[in-house]
């Protein structure tokens, strides 16, 4: 039986999701996270945008050649599995954390 939906955090959620998602690296500033979620263990994959281009394709982000940078993004769960109770409208099992993002510049 799946978790009942519930938004939840707890602080082993951002140390789980460290230690198990992989990240990729994609054209025009994004980063797609995927891994397990920590409470319920489903396969996720969430985006992360690193940079915003203005029309013409100016970057007006953080320098990309900059030393490495370091900065939080929440997570949420966003699973296709059935967790009873979810809202209509709503994916996911309702969990939710920070995740440390570090960038080499690269």
């Amino acid at each position: 039986m799946p978790d009942p939906y519930a938004e939840v955090t707890e602080e082993k959620y951002a140390t789980v999701a460290a230690a198990l998602f992989s990240v990729t690296r994609h054209p025009l500033g994004t980063l797609l996270l995927s891994g397990p979620c920590p409470r319920c263990s489903v396969t996720i994959a969430v985006p992360v945008v690193t940079s915003i281009f203005k029309s013409g394709g100016t970057n007006v982000s953080e320098d990309e050649s900059s030393l490495t940078t370091k900065r939080y993004e929440t997570i949420v769960c966003n699973c296709e599995e059935v967790h009873p109770g979810r809202p209509e409208g709503l994916s996911g099992c309702g969990a939710y954390w920070q995740l440390e993002i570090v960038e080499d510049g690269q």
